[in-house]
């Protein structure tokens, strides 16, 4: 539920003042962040954003959520909202793999030897 109100004040639904709108987003947990991040990764044409899609994602990641730590990796290993960099992408992969994502490690054996 608490995920739910954050997607409606990123994108408008909810009005908070200034105030209010950073104290929400502070205390927003890693999960949210993601869901977030990955809203504006894929939204549509209104609402997509890969700037503001990596910033939540990173947020998310710093705070060890694994598939944001999987996303974000994706980001520099394709170049997608961020230059790509290969040495960024395979630390994520390796942060998001030693959390047991099987997608992260079986890409790091495929592309990151």
């Amino acid at each position: 539920m608490k995920s739910l109100l954050f997607l409606f004040i990123a994108f408008g639904v909810i009005k908070l003042s200034a105030t209010n709108y950073q104290t929400y987003f502070t205390e927003m947990s890693s999960k949210s962040q993601y869901h977030i991040g990955m809203r504006y990764k894929y939204g549509d044409r209104e609402h997509r954003d890969l700037r503001l899609s990596f910033k939540y994602l990173h947020k998310s990641a710093l705070k060890g959520y694994t598939l944001a730590q999987y996303e974000l990796a994706l980001m520099f290993h394709y170049g997608e909202g961020v230059k790509q960099n290969s040495a960024l992408a395979k630390m994520w992969f390796k942060r998001a793999a030693k959390r047991g994502d099987r997608r992260s490690q079986l890409i790091l054996e495929r592309f990151y030897r």
